[in-house]
């Protein structure tokens, strides 16, 4: 009964009536309510087929109009048919129906297969499917299988959206595909800035919908889902399947969806998790639960192996004793050169044989210092998976780690790999508990289970997965085991945080054109956090009645918001504040930078200096040398590339002069990044010591997606400011292309080639003075040899004309 009055005030919250249900008279006794089951009028209503139960045998899925076809190719894929786990979710939960569903299950569980079956079921009744992820790299290798598989085996039309060049928008806004994958922030983009988009939408697939609870991305997901929540007021109702690892409490998330709920903890492949110290004692809890312990290394295998006791100590006779088992083995590291350092003293000691068909896949233009190191690892039968590494070698590393023939038998990796990339390997081992970023927080039980769960993955050969933490001393041993293979896992909560309310109301009243200025408490009502707040605390409602009112009249005042009559609305200028993704902070501070420029001085390549000022750049890891004077020199690059006015606006609001170096630095690295300079030539003049301040090109690429992210946001802040002075949208989409290639301006026209090509293979031929794609096609096939290599000339060439 409880539950029922916290329900009834949570949802009456939403439509903006306050209650205080009371629970009057007395029950004695037991009360039970007989199950119900769909009847004789049931199926009178409704066709025969929502009845319809289907078994494994993936050939009964016909009853629900799927094509032969389709069916045909999920047999060649999942040769055991479908497991326990969606047979629930079809025969239980109906979602071939239509039925939203949130699924809660382990990694390698086979939960996105759920979203795929509906996906198909929506598109053979003619509603279109989007998939929403959370990263562009998990957007890409699902657009790349979704592409292979119902694209030009099945005729379906598939499309990607992540903010790249090479996005098919047009596609989308037109209503010219069948399934589109996109990344978390640019369908909340488009459909807040064209919501017809979702009238076209008959079912959204959220994977990995427990990133609602991350600091960062969690209001992008939250934001997102309760704009699909607020449509269904319009009469838009696409069926929603929300994917989700595995968590603790839901805390009624799946009430606050207003959809089922189906979770399960079991795993089709099994999993022993424990703990390994340096006496070779092996703690563990084995696939039926049982904790137990026993001796898996000898003592004498474990010594030091360089000046003082190290991880590797452990790792290398650990990984040795897995490669006579046959096993293929990720070491999970938590910073970029222990990864690469892993797979580097794995390769000399394993005696592996080398992965030669692996080396000959990799890039030879424009290579970052960290390339030659991963051929000597894969020359080792090893690789290692971070950001310092190009993306067309990480792409190559993690096919080949995929591949069960490959010689790739051991990768060295940071926590991406974990982060839903299809990386699977029969064990894996976590060197560090610990996080080293600006926080140095420990892992969470869930960020544990996530990266654990890349063990034994389903649809591969293991039939059991290992997960191994490291630990110095049986007493670390014990409170490993304890904390992470018994601890409970983390509840479902909001990310919401009453200290950022400016922006989550800012970009809420994006989402709408206008409301009444009473009704304002309502929209944050409406977010899961503010569901779960009203639910448990009943005087919710009144108390941040009171901060929004007061919040309000700070907004009016900053000509963010304006009122006429009862109704309040964002003023244009608030309202490119509330479409961007910077915090209310941020956009206010970008806002009071552009009151001291003048606007025929504002270049594109200036903003993209100025965004290097916000919050959001500066919060972001800068590795910098603090030792002596050696970064003061930074202030002086900004000025011989940008003038000294950018300099003297990169000193604002700067905590420190570390932090306006850093700055300073961050925006000379992105000007030498567009301008073609080669990527070791960067990483050389911008590490002034190899152990601190070093930079790789992980750092320049992060640099330059930050700034790409944020960058069209500032335009539409800058051009409101200056009043249509200043870059136009031609100069902002020309830059968006150079940040995330890496390429001059005039080098830009290559991106029509029909083949995308690296970084280095564009400057190749703009070194070559080959600056169009109609320059290429007027080269001698030999000639395009001399400058790409045989065997890109010759993809090239297969493509003219086309």
């Amino acid at each position: 009964m409880a539950q029922v009055l916290d329900l009834v005030r949570a949802e009456v919250g939403r439509i903006g009536v306050v209650q205080t249900p009371v629970l009057l008279g007395q029950i004695e006794g037991g009360l039970s309510l007989p199950a119900l089951k769909r009847g004789q009028r049931y199926f009178t209503e409704f066709p025969e087929h929502r009845g319809a139960k289907v078994t494994a045998n993936i050939a009964s899925l016909s009853v629900f109009n799927l094509p032969a076809s389709v069916l045909n190719e999920w047999r060649s894929q999942f040769t055991g048919g479908l497991n326990d786990l969606q047979l629930q979710a079809v025969n239980e939960h109906r979602i071939l129906d239509g039925a939203s569903l949130l699924v809660v299950a382990p990694t390698s569980s086979g939960k996105t297969f759920i979203g795929e079956m509906a996906s198909a079921r929506a598109i053979v009744e003619g509603r279109k499917a989007v998939f929403l992820l959370p990263y562009k790299a998990l957007v890409n290798e699902k657009f790349d299988r979704f592409t292979a598989l119902y694209g030009d085996k099945l005729g379906m039309r598939v499309i990607r959206c992540t903010g790249d060049y090479q996005d098919q928008v047009q596609l989308l806004m037109r209503g010219k595909y069948d399934l589109a994958v996109l990344t978390y922030e640019m369908w909340l983009n488009l459909v807040v800035s064209t919501p017809a988009i979702l009238s076209q939408i008959g079912l959204v697939v959220l994977d990995e919908a427990q990133f609602i609870t991350d600091p960062l991305r969690g209001i992008t997901v939250e934001l997102l889902l309760t704009y699909l929540l607020a449509a269904r007021e319009r009469g838009i109702m696409p069926q929603l399947i929300a994917l989700s690892a595995v968590i603790g409490d839901i805390n009624d998330f799946d009430g606050w969806l207003s959809c089922q709920k189906l979770v399960s903890y079991d795993r089709p492949v099994k999993l022993v998790e424990g703990v390994l110290d340096r006496q070779g004692v092996f703690q563990y809890r084995d696939d039926t639960g049982v904790s137990q312990t026993k001796q898996l290394l000898e003592p004498h295998l474990i010594y030091v192996r360089k000046d003082k006791p190290r991880s590797q100590d452990v790792i290398v006779p650990l990984v040795q004793h897995l490669m006579r088992q046959g096993e293929k083995v990720i070491v999970f590291r938590n910073q970029r050169g222990n990864a690469q350092g892993c797979a580097k003293y794995l390769a000399d000691d394993l005696g592996l044989p080398p992965a030669t068909e692996t080396i000959a896949l990799l890039p030879n233009h424009d290579l970052p210092k960290t390339s030659e190191a991963l051929r000597v690892c894969l020359a080792g039968g090893t690789a290692f998976h971070n950001t310092d590494l190009l993306r067309e070698e990480r792409a190559i590393v993690e096919q080949a780690f995929r591949d069960p023939d490959s010689k790739v038998r051991v990768l060295g990796a940071t926590t991406t790999v974990a982060a839903g990339i299809n990386t699977p390997a029969s064990t894996v081992i976590l060197a560090e508990q610990e996080f080293l970023g600006d926080d140095g927080r420990p892992f969470t039980v869930a960020e544990y289970k996530n990266m654990a769960g890349r063990a034994g993955r389903l649809g591969f050969a293991n039939n059991e997965g290992k997960a191994i933490i490291l630990a110095d001393n049986s007493y670390q041993r014990e409170e490993l085991f304890r904390r992470y293979v018994l601890g409970e896992l983390e509840p479902l909560q909001s990310s919401f945080n009453p200290n950022q309310l400016e922006t989550w109301i800012i970009r809420l009243l994006a989402q709408v054109e206008r409301i009444e200025r009473t009704e304002v408490v309502r929209l944050l009502a409406n977010t899961y956090g503010g569901y779960s707040a009203n639910k448990q605390h009943p005087g919710w409602r009144y108390d941040m009645e009171q901060r929004l009112e007061r919040l309000l009249q700070r907004m009016i005042s900053l000509d963010l918001v304006e009122q006429e009559r009862e109704y309040i609305q964002l003023t244009l200028l608030g309202r490119a504040c509330g479409m961007s993704a910077l915090s209310f902070e941020s956009a206010l501070r970008l806002v009071e930078l552009l009151r001291g420029v003048q606007p025929a001085a504002m270049t594109a390549e200036k903003l993209v200096a100025l965004v290097q000022v916000l919050p959001e750049s500066d919060n972001g890891y800068t590795p910098m040398m603090k030792r002596g004077r050696t970064e003061a020199i930074r202030p002086q690059e900004v000025a011989a590339r940008y003038g000294p006015d950018t300099v003297r606006l990169l000193q604002k609001y700067a905590r420190d002069e570390f932090d306006y170096y850093a700055r300073c630095k961050r925006a000379a690295i992105l000007w030498d990044w567009v301008h073609g300079t080669p990527v070791d030539e960067i990483e050389g003049r911008y590490t002034p010591n190899p152990y601190q301040g070093r930079i790789g090109h992980g750092d320049v690429r992060k640099f330059a997606d930050t700034t790409r992210f944020h960058l069209r946001s500032a335009h539409q802040i800058a051009s409101l400011m200056l009043l249509g002075q200043g870059p136009d949208d031609a100069a902002i989409e020309a830059m968006l292309q150079q940040l995330e290639v890496g390429i001059p301006a005039d080098a830009l026209d290559l991106l029509s080639l029909p083949l995308p090509l690296s970084r280095g293979e564009y400057l190749a031929l703009w070194s070559a003075g080959v600056t169009t794609a109609a320059a290429v096609w007027a080269y001698a096939a030999v000639q395009l040899e001399q400058i790409l290599g045989q065997v890109r000339a010759a993809q090239l060439q297969s493509l003219r004309g086309k």
